[in-house]
């Protein structure tokens, strides 16, 4: 208890200690929660010397599989990874409007997919680029909040996710490639959301790209950098032809240290990057521990499966409500806690539930995990907010409400395959085309609603029409695809038209969070 402590803070630990504490006076519980009640001795014996407590599939992924990804994505940056990374990033997207905050959002991307947190993604690239951000134009608490909501999605970038990932593996029985492969496209699809933000805000403030004599050339770029990609790529290409995470994942730090041999990293450099790798996994390690106790106390209670029932009741039958609810569960336990946690105890608590009221398991883990993702950039407990805010300099609070409202259009991204697994790979290549398309129009209506821009400011009706039209995609029917494009296309002559004419915009535009 002292060490999840000291590892994550009080949620966890009062959590796994009300656990503890109802094992062993469930007979005095009230209705649903009764149980038949365990003595302390029996609790200890089946949270510690069972593979269904402590020791459980959570802390043996962790030592696994994520420990080895920790070391090898510590030693890619310190031999420049994430600088190679940054350069790549100015050099395809810098030039166009709003370029650094595009920049950022595309190297946050890249090297979320070997760092696979948040916070660690934040303080590796938003010391360049918040910095360069402010440089450009943009306010402090925006480029803070533009590096935390796109350092957020390292969590769901293949090929290195957050650890999660690879519980999700464990847990659907599939190997961890597939969870990469199936996280490609909402991964892409976000990351397009999030850059979509960037641009409406540059048009709407006038934030120009970098000079030309700022941005090295490609080509350049690749032939001083593709060393330093090549694990990334080798990495990735191991897991989609079916080998092991942990053997990809050997493979990768095998590369990584003939990187470092290349470049004639000092000692010092590399055994701080193993120390950084170890104090990670041994916190993690922690956290899973912490959460096995959780889960274990459900398993010897029955507690899960009672809770999936009421979840299923409280729905009235509606898949709708029930994905709602889950969402709202998810992001309030992301506040508090790891999404690794979040993950471990709703993957009990209510995909039962989900795959109950007929959603795809898969959909069903991935709807989880997103939303536990998303509580790192949902006020008020906004922890990648706040890491980036310590960087820009700004208000953690404006910083926490300025990414929530870059990110909102996110959103709707796991009800898209929650209601059709196709945007998960899962289908036809025609069908999957066609999810990864209206996703990706949907999230861009989004986008201009919250940032209150399509050729210029909105008027009220034509942020609900697009509202409508986003809410319509999300339907995998052809009529609603059809309705909600002659939506978008009627706005968007209607605006043009305002602003041909110069008629003024009546009404508020703006969001109370604007």
């Amino acid at each position: 208890m002292e060490a999840i402590r000291r590892s994550v803070g009080w949620p966890l630990t009062i959590v796994s200690l009300v656990f503890i504490a109802y094992a062993i006076f469930g007979r005095s519980m009230p209705g649903l929660l009764v149980h038949r009640g365990y003595s302390f001795s029996t609790t200890a014996s089946h949270l510690l010397l069972t593979y269904a407590g402590i020791y459980g599939p959570s802390l043996k992924i962790m030592i696994r599989y994520v420990m080895i990804f920790m070391v090898f994505g510590s030693l890619l940056q310190v031999v420049g990874a994430s600088d190679v990374l940054v350069r790549f990033s100015q050099a395809i997207a810098g030039r166009f409007t709003g370029g650094l905050g595009k920049v950022a959002v595309i190297a946050s991307a890249l090297v979320g997919t070997v760092s696979g947190s948040a916070a660690g993604n934040v303080a590796t690239t938003g010391a360049v680029t918040i910095p360069a951000m402010k440089r450009a134009g943009y306010p402090a608490h925006v480029a803070g909040a533009i590096e935390s909501v796109a350092s957020t999605g390292g969590q769901i970038m293949p090929p290195i996710m957050g650890a999660a990932a690879f519980l999700m593996a464990e847990y659907l029985g599939v190997p961890y490639g597939q969870v990469a492969l199936a996280a490609t496209l909402p991964a892409i699809i976000y990351f397009l959301s999030v850059g979509m933000a960037v641009d409406l805000y540059a048009r709407a403030h006038g934030l120009r790209g970098m000079a030309p004599a700022q941005i090295e050339p490609l080509r350049q770029v690749l032939r001083e950098g593709w060393l330093y990609i090549l694990p990334i790529g080798v990495l990735f290409g191991l897991l989609i032809l079916g080998y092991s995470a942990t053997f990809a994942a050997l493979v990768g730090v095998g590369l990584a240290l003939v990187l470092l041999v290349v470049k004639r990293a000092g000692l010092r450099q590399v055994l701080a990057a193993l120390e950084e790798a170890g104090r990670g996994a041994a916190t993690l390690c922690i956290v899973s521990a912490g959460a096995g106790i959780v889960v274990g106390v459900m398993r010897l209670t029955g507690l899960g499966a009672r809770l999936a029932s009421v979840l299923v009741d409280l729905s009235a039958g509606s898949s709708l409500v029930l994905l709602v609810l889950t969402m709202v569960v998810s992001i309030i336990l992301g506040m508090g806690m790891p999404t690794t946690v979040v993950y471990v105890l709703l993957v009990s608590l209510v995909v039962p539930a989900l795959v109950q009221m007929g959603t795809a398991p898969i959909s069903a883990h991935f709807f989880v995990f997103y939303f536990g993702v998303l509580a790192a950039v949902t006020p008020p407990v906004a922890l990648a907010s706040y890491a980036a805010a310590s960087i820009a300099g700004s208000s953690p609070d404006r910083t926490g409400w300025m990414a929530f409202k870059m990110s909102f259009p996110s959103f709707i991204v796991p009800f898209f395959f929650a209601s059709n697994p196709v945007l998960l790979g899962q289908g036809v290549w025609h069908e999957v085309l066609r999810g990864a398309v209206t996703a990706s129009v949907g999230v861009f209506l989004l986008a201009m609603v919250v940032m209150n821009y399509m050729q210029g400011p909105l008027r009220w009706w034509a942020r609900l029409l697009l509202v409508l039209a986003a809410l319509l995609l999300i339907d995998p029917g052809a009529a609603t695809d059809a309705a909600g494009v002659g939506m978008v296309i009627m706005v968007w002559l209607l605006q043009g038209r305002i602003r041909r004419h110069g008629i003024g915009v009546d009404g508020p535009t703006e969001l109370p969070f604007s």
